[in-house]
């Protein structure tokens, strides 16, 4: 029908597709653009990591030569922690210059030149990668990995025999431990040492994390065939070809703007008959963003729009489980993550 409307008034259509094109390519220009600046702003980002680091510190230097000097008196040495502070701040800057030095991303050069001063979200976002650094490749890590991945590889097991184990700093830190890390444990870093708050003691803070704990070449027992996308799932995603024999989405969907698009997407990744497997809470990332449109759901509300989509869920637990959570520190954050396995209906 579409077919034939379009050919009983074709000039009219012919100038529909070309302003079609038209804007077509203007989006696919604007995304170019967006991409490239991204870009360049995480290599700025990792690129001012010792600086920025280092800075941070000398605030707190800076706030304890205000104190009158009776009071430095009684803090003993506190002026010793900080310099020894800023030696593993070095340490962890090395980490983030080798990890940016075979980035798999990088900009273009106009891009890079114009990118602006990292802010503090960008930088939290680094700091962040350091601790998933230690979750996903430490023995310190082992506990968290334990409880939220386990699940998943034995529900991939069950149904797939043989199975095994959009932030573009996580694929750059991954990408260099993958295809460059050294021998295990070689790689020092101090992942905590960016806040002293609920600090226990001054070992504790100080204390490396030493990665990777495995080779990673030895993880899959011989030739993988692994590759990793960049981008925004949506775009990356967004015309699933429905070929795709599992989905697992861990501490993922809670990412989502609009969770109604997220779950089609991973409705239409599988064939029929296709797994998704889930772990993860609901801390909606978005909905305190003024500047975002947001979805927020309870947790049964988001699985019965999994069934409305399509998905026949079963396997339904909840998980104890942390995130990047220090295990030393004196504050501990704890999920209940919600975990199941889904078919997509036939």
């Amino acid at each position: 029908m579409a077919h034939s409307r379009g050919h009983s008034s074709h000039s009219h259509g012919h100038d529909h597709d070309h302003d079609h094109q038209h804007d077509h390519d203007q989006g696919v220009n604007a995304s170019a653009d967006s991409e490239a600046a991204h870009q360049a702003t995480v290599v700025a980002t990792f690129d001012s990591y010792r600086q920025a680091s280092l800075s941070a510190n000398q605030r707190r230097r800076a706030d304890y030569y205000a104190l009158p000097k009776r009071h430095r008196d009684l803090l003993g040495d506190y002026k010793e922690l900080l310099r020894e502070v800023d030696e593993k701040l070095l340490v962890n800057a090395a980490f983030v210059q080798q990890m940016i030095e075979q980035n798999p991303f990088p900009p273009p050069q106009d891009a890079a030149l114009d990118a602006p001063a990292p802010t503090d979200a960008d930088h939290d976002r680094l700091r962040s990668t350091l601790r998933q650094c230690v979750r996903d490749w430490s023995e310190a890590g082992k506990h968290e990995r334990d409880t939220t991945y386990e699940p998943i590889l034995a529900a991939l097991e069950e149904h797939f025999a043989g199975v095994s184990d959009e932030d573009r700093s996580k694929l750059i830190a991954s990408a260099y431990i993958l295809n460059h890390a050294p021998e295990p444990n070689s790689i020092p870093i101090y992942p905590y040492l960016h806040s002293l708050s609920n600090i226990r003691s001054k070992q504790d803070l100080l204390a490396p994390c030493y990665i990777p704990d495995v080779n990673p070449n030895e993880i899959a027992g011989g030739p993988a065939d692994f590759s990793f996308a960049a981008g925004d799932f949506l775009e990356v995603y967004g015309d699933g070809p429905g070929s795709w024999d599992a989905c697992v989405t861990c501490f993922f969907i809670d990412t989502a703007r609009n969770i109604v698009e997220y779950l089609e997407i991973i409705h239409g990744l599988l064939k029929p008959g296709g797994l998704w497997i889930n772990c993860g809470p609901t801390l909606w990332h978005f909905e305190n963003d003024r500047d975002a449109s947001s979805i927020e759901l309870p947790l049964e509300d988001v699985k019965a729009l999994a069934r409305k989509i399509g998905f026949e869920i079963s396997d339904e637990r909840e998980i104890q489980t942390c995130y990047t959570t220090n295990q030393k520190s004196l504050l501990q954050h704890q999920y209940t993550a919600a975990f199941w396995t889904a078919r997509k209906r036939q």
